[in-house]
């Protein structure tokens, strides 16, 4: 994610306060054992293996040449909880490591150490039970600032603060899950995305969604605000072909495929 907020930022950690399958996460109606996504422009190709359960295990992205980039390895424990994400680089040396704790089926601590094994991130976050309803921040070990929420059906207003309490910001956000915002608007922000019958996002607004959904940022969304996603979709309903475009009929100027290899 590329929109330097603390609004988004704290969205889409929400992503993963919770135990279920990665499978809405990848645009899936059904489980699979592997994705490769098929790319040579905006996006690098990867291609990521599901445990039988619906969980990712590995993601390896690739540059355009097919060279290898990165690779993420996830563990679960035995409740099926994700534990850990670890990266290493081309030449197989540890980068990135991401460490989970719970507190019952809600993530109530991550921690992400860099290559020289010391923690850089974290967050702390506290739920009410149906929700995260604040999270800490925390770089390099000094608390940088927090996020609080105040949910009310499928919105919530968050506030953010500074560590002596005060106010740096607020946002509204609209959401058809927690991990799909319909909307986010705040002082310097101000995102609209719709979805289809699939809970595919059709189009964005303020903000470019890659192939998972994630937000990023362009140099010239402020010429062209919109972006519009087609797909096409194989016999068992599941995208594999993404155009994006910048107007509803323009010609497509980014082209995603998938193939998809289902479980037995």
């Amino acid at each position: 994610m590329k929109i330097n907020t603390f609004f988004a930022a704290a969205l889409l950690l929400c992503a993963c306060s919770q135990v279920k399958t990665d499978l809405d996460k990848y645009g899936l109606n059904c489980k699979a054992e592997e994705i490769t996504l098929q790319s040579d422009t905006l996006e690098f190709p990867y291609t990521v293996r599901f445990n039988s359960d619906g969980q990712v295990l590995q993601v390896e992205t690739m540059n355009f040449d097919l060279s290898p980039r990165y690779t993420e390895t996830y563990s679960y424990d035995s409740r099926g909880r994700l534990v850990q994400i670890s990266g290493v680089n081309s030449d197989s040396e540890d980068e990135a490591r991401y460490e989970y704790e719970y507190d019952g089926k809600f993530i109530r601590e991550c921690r992400m150490y860099g290559m020289n094994n010391q923690e850089v991130h974290r967050w702390v976050h506290t739920n009410d039970g149906r929700h995260i309803v604040r999270t800490e921040y925390y770089n390099e070990g000094e608390f940088t600032y927090a996020t609080a929420k105040t949910f009310k059906g499928n919105t919530y207003k968050e506030v953010s603060t500074n560590p002596d309490g005060e106010q740096l910001g607020t946002a509204d956000v609209t959401f058809l899950t927690e991990e799909k915002p319909r909307s986010i608007k705040s002082d310097n922000l101000e995102i609209e995305i719709s979805y289809n019958e699939k809970g595919l996002p059709t189009m964005s607004r303020g903000t470019l969604l890659n192939s998972i959904g994630e937000m990023e940022w362009a140099s010239n969304l402020e010429q062209y605000p919109c972006r519009y996603y087609n797909y096409e979709y194989d016999e068992r309903g599941n995208w594999i072909s993404r155009a994006e475009s910048v107007h509803p009929d323009s010609t497509a100027y980014s082209v995603l495929h998938r193939i998809i290899r289902y479980q037995k």
